[in-house]
């Protein structure tokens, strides 16, 4: 089976299982005061050091470990949404745990504004700029779109709101970004940043966030005091020094001749959304009269598995990220591929060939 579905999640590397293992033989608790878990506590300090480092954040900033990415973007909105007399910008082109949240958020009372997208998948920042006033508090722009990979110019658009007024407060939410672009946080500038385990060959259940001011944030979850005080709860050291190994041999693949080889492939109609300006780790196509959901199954027949779009968003019936910058009449028809350095730019080929026929025959049994 060839696993062409990535932007989902990994598979966890050899190298970052065994630290889970090795870590979980340490199974001490951090806050403890004996020597064992003293050791473990170190373990977990130096991990947070080496994430600061390897991200290059800036002075006197932190980084904390967090159940999943969508809790560390749910924890951002929840430290800076707090004022029903402030704006609060969102991309209408982020993901479900920054959107589904800011709804929540718009729905009790609250001065949310949802930021349209150009065509090319990427916020309209021109239109973010314009809603930039003196009750702006805080915007959140996805760096990567789970989507359809596009690329948002995050240090561009930090630079611009900071110069407008620099106590805005900007996140961004760097899941899909990580192991596809270098990133250099203290040049993007951004307060915060969300990044996640387990799309970068390390383990479910573990995300991560950069917090640039620490004094600044609230703490979602209370109790004994943990992370800092950012994050209470017993400390996963296991899944802690998995995630620091799978950091430490992220590599940045080039997938553009994997994603040439496909597409060139393509014998039929379609419609390509990832296009300019995108991580070409992935492919967002649309194809006309046919069911995304039919077409990823008629694969899986065939021993290649692809998606239909974000997984945090297949039971919503539609793609909303989608809805805003594809025809309608396409949308049924979409499907996400994202490549992986397991595969070859033969797979490619192969996939590319048996999409044809799938979407062929699909289109001859229905007229």
């Amino acid at each position: 089976m060839l696993y062409f579905d990535n932007a989902s999640t990994t598979k966890i590397s050899p190298n970052s299982l065994n630290a889970f293992i090795k870590a979980s033989e340490k199974f001490y608790n951090p806050s403890a005061l004996y020597m064992p878990s003293i050791e473990v506590k170190k373990d977990i300090e130096d991990a947070r050091n080496f994430f600061i480092t390897a991200l290059n954040g800036s002075a006197g900033s932190t980084f904390i470990f967090t159940g999943s990415a969508t809790e560390s973007n749910n924890a951002v909105l929840a430290s800076n949404i707090t004022r029903k007399d402030k704006k609060y910008l969102i991309s209408s082109g982020e993901h479900s745990s920054i959107y589904e949240c800011a709804k929540h958020y718009l729905e009790q009372g609250y001065n949310i504004k949802f930021i349209p997208l150009l065509k090319n998948g990427c916020v309209d920042s021109e239109a973010l700029f314009k809603e930039l006033d003196k009750d702006t508090a805080f915007v959140s722009v996805i760096h990567v779109s789970n989507e359809t990979g596009a690329i948002n110019n995050i240090k561009e658009i930090t630079s611009h709101i900071k110069n407008y007024n620099k106590n805005i407060v900007v996140h961004s939410d760097g899941v899909q970004a990580v192991g596809k672009l270098k990133i250099n946080l203290k040049d993007l500038g951004v307060d915060y940043y969300t990044i996640s385990a387990h799309k970068i060959n390390g383990p479910k259940g573990i995300g991560g966030l950069y917090i640039a001011h620490p004094n600044k944030f609230k703490p979602l979850i209370l109790g004994g005091g943990q992370e800092l005080g950012l994050r209470s709860g017993t400390e996963n050291a296991p899944n802690i020094m998995a995630f620091k190994t799978a950091l430490s041999e992220v590599e940045i693949n080039d997938f553009s001749k994997h994603k040439l080889a496909l597409l060139n492939e393509l014998k039929t109609d379609y419609l390509l959304v990832s296009k300019d300006n995108c991580a070409n780790n992935i492919i967002s196509l649309c194809f006309k009269g046919v069911r995304g959901e039919t077409i990823e199954h008629m694969l899986e027949e065939k021993g290649f598995l692809i998606g239909t779009g974000s997984a945090c968003n297949s039971k919503a019936g539609y793609n909303r990220v989608l809805n805003n910058i594809v025809p309608k009449e396409f949308l049924p028809g979409a499907v996400r591929i994202s490549f992986g350095k397991d595969l070859s730019v033969e797979d490619c080929k192969k996939l590319g060939q048996e999409l044809t026929r799938a979407v062929n025959t699909y289109r001859e049994k229905i007229n």
